[in-house]
């Protein structure tokens, strides 16, 4: 890439991938002007090979578009690039039905499908799983067992392992577990493997479904198979067990992930603490909290929700205290009312300075949320 495109790219990644100013919902006829003139300055820069190539751009773009409700410019500026020679690219046309499906727009991923051999463009297996992926976001799950029902045969695609573990998913979706599991042997009859992402979607299911024993027969062909199991895999166990009460043995799956060389997430810590904040364990909980912590895998908002009211149920204001402060400049705000309750027992505490502290969080702009009733601290 010269040096004058490449300048380019990094003007048009600064104009698109700003914070969502100008694309919002808006009714002013100056706002939909605005919105106008991003979609013009879109098809202007597309002109540019280096700027069709930015994924990133595209994706920011479609998504900020679909937030603010505008699906006639996403239209709009994906319908353009058919003027381009890319569109014969079937990568390139692909990703334009993905980011259809994205924006919730199926009709139009499906009309784009039907158009390619018009623009000279391939159908292989890979669009085909690109259509599939474009059900998902509308939670169109039957649309998915119907093209792969239809599709294959009427254009002599041959589904692939991404292909068998979209129908997979969209089966477990509409919770027909069976059906998802049929699948299986349908693959084998066509001499296709499963792999790891295959497994994560059965294993998720069948232990959110509390079909736990089930779930622990695939972990036995996941062997027999020899697909090395990832940390979605273990995460599914650790939810399966502590939804069964089988602290003891999610232990050993915690214990028997980190031999595996594998570095326990925010989901993981979280399944654990949820695990023992059940049982009623507050020092295991806390215990495990500091581990969380000092793995590098900082708390999220899940952990705050889980935790903060378990503190305060404990009389460990102190614990629901630091808590809180740790909580503050999370994306997601922990809710004014769990907020007001920690205040007000420490007003109950007579620890008024750390209430004022909380208080004056709840105010700043990064800080916490509070209801505009929020006690004072000197109630």
């Amino acid at each position: 890439m010269d040096k004058v495109s490449s300048s380019l790219c990094r003007r048009l990644r600064t104009l698109f991938l700003q914070k969502p100013t100008s694309v919002t919902a808006v009714e002013t006829s100056s706002g939909e002007k605005r919105i106008q003139n991003l979609a013009n300055q879109f098809k202007k820069k597309s002109n540019f090979r280096p700027f069709r190539g930015q994924r990133l751009v595209y994706k920011t773009t479609v998504r900020r578009l679909a937030k603010g409700g505008h699906f006639s410019y996403i239209h709009e500026i994906l319908d353009h690039q058919k003027v381009y020679p890319d569109i014969k690219d079937e990568h390139f046309t692909a990703r334009l039905i993905c980011l259809y499906g994205k924006a919730k727009m199926l009709d139009h991923a499906l009309q784009l499908f039907d158009e390619m051999p018009e623009l000279n463009c391939p159908r292989t297996v890979l669009s085909f799983n690109a259509l599939m992926a474009a059900c998902f976001p509308s939670k169109s799950f039957n649309k998915v067992i119907e093209l792969f029902q239809e599709l294959p045969g009427k254009l002599s695609v041959k589904p692939n392992v991404i292909s068998y573990t979209s129908v997979i998913r969209a089966f477990c979706e509409m919770g027909s577990l069976d059906a998802a599991m049929s699948m299986l042997d349908d693959m084998e009859k066509n001499d296709v493997e499963p792999n790891v992402v295959t497994f994560d979607t059965l294993l998720g299911a069948f232990y959110s479904s509390g079909r736990f024993s089930e779930a622990e027969n695939l972990w036995s062909l996941m062997e027999e198979k020899r697909v090395i199991p990832d940390l979605r895999c273990y995460n599914s166990r650790l939810h399966g067990m502590v939804k069964e009460k089988q602290l003891s043995e999610a232990m050993d799956v915690f214990k028997e992930l980190e031999e595996k060389g594998l570095k326990p997430n925010n989901y993981t810590y979280n399944t654990v603490i949820k695990g023992f904040v059940n049982e009623g364990h507050l020092d295991e909980v806390k215990k495990w909290y500091a581990a969380m912590v000092e793995s590098g895998c900082g708390p999220d908002f899940i952990t705050f929700m889980t935790l903060i009211p378990v503190a305060c149920d404990n009389n460990d204001i102190d614990f629901a205290y630091e808590l809180c402060k740790k909580s503050a400049g999370l994306k997601n705000k922990i809710p004014g009312g769990v907020i007001q309750k920690v205040i007000h027992e420490l007003i109950e505490h007579s620890k008024v300075e750390e209430a004022k502290e909380l208080l004056k969080l709840g105010r700043s702009k990064s800080g916490l949320v509070l209801d505009k009733q929020s006690p004072s601290a000197g109630d």
